[in-house]
């Protein structure tokens, strides 16, 4: 009897566990029990972490593929040019040339003046330079350098002469053009080039002495080629101090001593090619090395004569420009 009881019982509680539990699946919602809303919910911010991972992923082999093509863009750079301009250097460089020279007792010995003459106008009269012009009958390397530009100019009509620096791969040819913007991914054969030649402004007279300021351009290479070498005047006081630079055409050979070194914006006229006369041209000379990065103690007169180097400052500000200016020392025609 008590068995049979405790039996039903236990049925009744089991019967009113069973109605209790159907109850509450009437009543549930779908968020108590992680229904369809909640795995909608669930979804959809999945979707939002996956976009964002795939952006990411994709945006770094974006940048990956950039790096690859510059880096492989600057060594097609560094490997086209060095082509161009090595097919020559063997046979017709400065440094090639004057290779075991030395300075003080070669035959490439420049003289320093500290005469003065009357102040040349530009255009109107001939110029006396304010340094001594050494005869070239006893000096057959200048004679050879002459004799080597002018059998180019017949061959490349623009070619204007040769710069060259110790202690740097600037040893390169010096083109003219019609223009400052040809040359700047040209070679000087006129071939298309990306690292482009060292140019003269178009604005300059064929004679070097006739120019108050004889204005060079050219890139500042990724690869270290064309005025890249610019940066040792820049980081390197002592090298500033110490380098002069060689500019020989048809005419001879001139000796330029590093006056200035400075930075500017790509629109100031520190490129400028004319001057009313001398004092214009000393005043210019002033202004130029107010801000210079480095500059000597060098005295100007009206009758000095300027030689200035542009390039670009690889500072990532693409209006600056590095501005190296040098005085006239000596001159070999």
């Amino acid at each position: 009897m008590a068995v049979r009881r405790r039996r039903a019982v236990h049925e009744h509680v089991s019967a009113a566990d069973e109605d209790v539990f159907l109850r509450s699946l009437d009543e549930i919602t779908p968020e108590e029990i992680g229904g369809e809303t909640s795995r909608k919910q669930r979804t959809g911010g999945d979707l939002v972490s996956y976009i964002i991972e795939r952006s990411v992923y994709f945006f770094a082999v974006a940048v990956f593929v950039v790096c690859v093509i510059e880096l492989a863009a600057t060594l097609w750079e560094q490997f086209s040019g060095d082509i161009y301009y090595s097919q020559i250097s063997d046979e017709f460089s400065m440094s090639h040339l004057l290779s075991g020279k030395d300075k003080d007792n070669g035959t490439v010995k420049l003289l320093v003046s500290s005469s003065s003459s009357a102040p040349y106008e530009m255009g109107v009269s001939q110029p006396d330079p304010g340094v001594t012009i050494e005869s070239t009958e006893h000096n057959e390397q200048v004679e050879e350098l002459k004799a080597q530009i002018s059998s180019m100019k017949q061959q490349y009509p623009d070619m204007y002469g040769w710069i060259y620096i110790e202690d740097t791969r600037i040893d390169y040819p010096i083109v003219r053009g019609e223009d400052n913007s040809f040359y700047l991914d040209h070679a000087f054969t006129g071939e298309s080039l990306s690292v482009g030649s060292i140019f003269a402004d178009y604005s300059v007279d064929d004679y070097i002495m006739n120019n108050y300021n004889t204005v060079l351009y050219g890139h500042n290479s990724s690869a270290g080629n064309m005025f890249g070498d610019v940066m040792k005047f820049v980081l390197d006081e002592e090298f500033f101090d110490s380098h002069h630079i060689y500019i020989y055409t048809t005419t001879g050979l001139y000796e330029y001593e590093p006056y200035s070194i400075s930075m500017f914006d790509y629109d100031t006229f520190y490129f400028r090619t004319g001057f009313s006369g001398g004092e214009d041209f000393l005043s210019f000379v002033d202004e130029m090395s107010r801000d210079a990065i480095y500059k000597k103690d060098l005295k100007f007169s009206e009758t000095d004569r300027l030689l200035t180097l542009s390039t670009c400052t690889k500072t990532g500000i693409r209006t600056k420009r590095y501005c190296l200016q040098a005085k006239l020392c000596g001159v070999i025609e």
